[in-house]
């Protein structure tokens, strides 16, 4: 992957995904003896999320049809068995 090359949308991705590893890094860092692991657990979850969260808005804000309210822009059957 050329950094270089990449859109602004997907330098901010990248630029929370980093964010988040350092927060986990720094978490698991200052965690007590034995919590280790369930420290960077939290703090993967919570970073983690932020950065899916960050993923979706940004996606979505360039999909007008997925910021609309209503039904699916076509509907599909279920197959029959």
């Amino acid at each position: 992957m050329n950094l270089s090359e990449l859109t602004g949308d997907e330098r901010i991705i990248a630029e929370h995904a980093v964010l988040a590893f350092q927060a986990v890094k720094q978490a698991t860092q200052e965690a007590k003896h034995g919590q280790g692991m369930a420290v960077a657990e939290e703090a993967v979850t919570g970073k983690g999320l932020e950065v899916l969260r960050k993923m979706l808005e940004l996606s979505v804000s360039e999909h007008s049809e997925a910021q609309k309210k209503g039904s699916a822009a076509k509907c599909v059957r279920a197959a029959t068995r």
